[in-house]
């Protein structure tokens, strides 16, 4: 699934153009509740309103595991990433989740042009 961003400027006042390129084209990585959640131009997955993109390619990914918590909100990621603190932990530089994204991101999005990369300073140097 793909998007461009369309409006940067959302109805809650978020302001995208510190994250995001107007006009750019981004690998939807998961659908959470009613965000979209996208790699950063800087390579971090954030959760973004969606009403600000438009739909290049509605395809989903054959990979993604689609959930529905009690409160019927849609989740839909790729295996593992859709795991309640997944992305928190992520955020929080946990060594191990970011090297485990990274490669999986990697395998599972080759033909993106944004990569996300581990983060040196976390791993140790590695």
């Amino acid at each position: 699934m793909r998007v461009v961003l369309r409006n940067p400027l959302a109805a809650d006042g978020q302001d995208f153009r510190h994250s995001l390129t107007v006009g750019g084209e981004y690998e939807v990585l998961g659908i959470e509740c009613d965000s979209l959640r996208l790699l950063t131009d800087d390579g971090e997955p954030v959760l973004f309103d969606p009403e600000c993109f438009e739909v290049t390619d509605p395809t989903e990914p054959a990979f993604w595991v689609e959930g529905f918590p009690a409160e019927a909100e849609r989740y839909a990621y790729p295996p593992g990433w859709g795991v309640p603190g997944f992305f928190e932990a992520w955020h929080d530089r946990v060594p191990l989740i970011r090297r485990v994204f990274a490669e999986q991101f990697a395998a599972w999005y080759p033909g993106t042009q944004r990569h996300a990369e581990p983060d040196a300073a976390a791993d140790g140097g590695a």
